[in-house]
């Protein structure tokens, strides 16, 4: 986008690593003048290495195409970072940094591997952690408990839709799966046992419920652990509108059979 706009007002490109992108940033905005000490610049090198993002486990990647080429081709080539695509650069950790893709140290399982790079067991990193905070606190100025909603107290014969998640059916992704499908539950209403005697109804009954001006028919499950005033429906299951939480109950009754 920099050499399209240099292009069009014909001025050169001075933008070509994202450092320098990173200084404009920070000398054109004051809040953003941290960012610049937020990582190392391209040049940074540790013995004259960049730093590795793959481990030397990866050595195995000349067999990956083996069955096209013997001739590996060449990695990827970043100007952007101080990071190479490979495991060509440096790993160990006698040298300080702050950026650490993997831990690794000769003798040492990876997890156990990390006390190398830190100041004690479980501590900081021995040249700190990275990042830099832009934004300092001015202070605590929020008032965290002047506004204290009441407790939760319906009045009787109402209720507001509150949703159950399911393991299997409530992810939008994964209940795309046939597997997943398989082990989806059928839509329902939960109610507590105190309202399901009040309405006179078992579990198992079928319930006419209507919410947000959308009417659903659905078999009930008494659950012990809601409380009155509430009705729950499973989130994401195929019948339930997701627009319905949160929302109150217009009307709630057996269905007729």
């Amino acid at each position: 986008m920099h050499a399209l706009r240099a292009t069009l007002l014909n001025k050169p490109v001075d933008w070509t690593q994202l450092d320098h992108v990173t200084e404009a940033c920070a000398s054109s905005t004051p809040q953003l003048a941290g960012i610049v000490n937020a990582a190392p610049s391209a040049s940074f090198r540790i013995k004259g290495l960049k730093l590795a993002r793959e481990p030397l486990r990866y050595s195995g990647r000349t067999a990956m195409r083996a069955n096209i080429s013997v001739h590996e081709p060449r990695t990827s080539q970043d100007i952007d970072t101080a990071f190479s695509f490979s495991m060509e650069g440096y790993s160990g950790s006698a040298e300080p940094r702050q950026q650490v893709p993997f831990a690794w140290s000769p003798g040492w399982n990876s997890p156990q591997a990390w006390n190398k790079f830190q100041d004690e067991v479980g501590g900081h990193l021995r040249a700190g952690d990275p990042g830099t905070r832009l934004i300092e606190s001015q202070g605590d100025g929020l008032s965290w408990f002047s506004s204290v909603p009441r407790a939760f107290s319906p009045e009787r014969g109402t209720w507001k839709v509150v949703p159950f998640f399911h393991l299997f059916g409530s992810d939008e992704t994964s209940s795309l799966a046939a597997p997943v499908q398989e082990r989806i539950p059928q839509a329902y209403v939960a109610l507590a046992k105190s309202e399901a005697d009040r309405l006179g109804v078992n579990d198992g009954a079928l319930l006419s419920l209507s919410v947000g001006g959308e009417l659903l028919t659905l078999p009930l499950r008494i659950n012990e652990e809601l409380g009155a005033g509430l009705v729950a429906l499973p989130s994401g299951l195929p019948g339930i509108p997701p627009a319905i939480f949160g929302k109150s109950v217009d009307g709630l009754q057996e269905a007729a059979q």
